[in-house]
């Protein structure tokens, strides 16, 4: 017989005993008993041994199903387990997200909760101390001194915190550092005159408004009971280094606005500084319904009509810009980039920055 027919060793693995079955391969016999032995019984028991080696392969060919049944599972799990990762990863990164949105809007809330509170606060010691503060000219109860405390009441209710307007007056106190003395025409609750005070710069204020002025004074600011132009009478000529006039002019009927400016050419040195902080015209969501929140606005005063003013009175412009832009979410959102100039420009003119700030030199 060919060598084929025989295997000298246990074969390695089911798919060499499915070769070794298959073929019907045996071991060599040992000597000439068993191997006559093996011929005598061979073709009795071949039909056993065909079942037998049946049922061998059968058992191969189910244990090949079942680890590739296994291994397809095994395969399903580990994408199964990766797609979970990537979802775990995924989730944690919009978590992440997320929480870095809402952690910073929950600290605006907070922060806009707290400033609610503090003008609460702040409101109502301002009430208190109207109430108990001396009358500066008036009678107690004279009807000016009514209007007076409902002027006060609105100033509270639209001008924002105190806070908000003493990092509003910042850079005008900055900028008269450099030129004492400073007057604050129309001071209201004094914002300006405690940053003057904080950096020791010499101020005075004049306001209308009786109880403002009481106010003060009670809280030791240098202030006098004057509107425009009466207030400039005690001032001489070439003795000021600048003039604040700060949400004043859009106040002013327009023979008192001439006023303003030319009384300031007379009294601010050569390089004093005229200094003007009004609602911004050109913004039409400001002039056509946020300026007329105060019943007391005469009318929004135009960029080119302030600086003309100024010229006219012998100043050149140094600032002429709005300032205090609206919150990014009363814009209209850019969108489409074909669009996005179209866009910012309506937004510019719809929604412009709340105030204007014009700073002009004496020459």
């Amino acid at each position: 017989m060919s060598d084929e027919r025989y295997v000298d060793a246990p074969p390695a693995g089911a798919e060499g005993w499915r070769e070794v079955w298959r073929e019907d391969r045996r071991y060599r016999g040992a000597g000439f008993v068993q191997s006559l032995l093996q011929n005598v019984f061979r073709r009795g028991l071949a039909p056993e041994r065909d079942r037998q080696r049946d049922f061998n392969l059968a058992t191969l060919d189910l244990i090949r199903e079942l680890r590739a049944a296994i291994d397809d599972l095994r395969s399903d799990l580990r994408r199964d387990f990766e797609a979970l990762q990537r979802d775990v990863r995924s989730a944690d990164e919009g978590l992440a997200r997320e929480l870095g949105q809402l952690i910073p809007i929950s600290a605006r809330r907070n922060d806009a909760l707290i400033a609610a509170l503090d003008q609460k606060i702040e409101t109502l010691a301002v009430r208190m101390r109207d109430a108990v503060n001396p009358v500066v000219a008036s009678s107690p109860s004279s009807p000016a001194r009514a209007n007076d405390l409902t002027y006060r009441r609105l100033e509270d209710g639209l001008r924002g915190s105190a806070a908000e307007i003493r990092d509003a007056m910042r850079h005008y106190a900055d900028l008269a550092v450099t030129h004492q003395p400073a007057i604050d025409l129309g001071c209201g609750r004094g914002e300006f005159l405690e940053l003057c005070r904080e950096a020791k710069i010499e101020a005075l204020g004049f306001d209308t408004n009786e109880r403002s002025v009481a106010d003060l004074r009670k809280r030791g600011f240098e202030v006098a009971l004057a509107g425009i132009p009466e207030c400039f009478s005690s001032m001489a000529a070439g003795s000021i280094g600048s003039l604040l006039a700060a949400h004043v002019v859009e106040h002013l009927p327009v023979n008192d606005l001439f006023a303003l400016f030319r009384e300031a050419a007379r009294v601010l040195r050569p390089g004093g500084l005229l200094m003007i902080e009004t609602p911004n015209a050109e913004s039409l969501l400001v002039s056509a319904s946020e300026f007329w929140r105060d019943p007391t606005h005469l009318a929004p005063r135009h960029p080119a009509a302030l600086t003309l003013l100024g010229r006219e009175h012998g100043f050149d412009v140094v600032e002429a810009r709005a300032v205090h832009p609206f919150p990014e979410g009363t814009r209209l959102p850019s969108g489409d980039p074909s669009t996005r100039a179209i866009v910012d420009l309506l937004n510019d003119r719809l929604f412009g920055a709340q105030d204007l700030r014009v700073v002009l030199r004496k020459v």
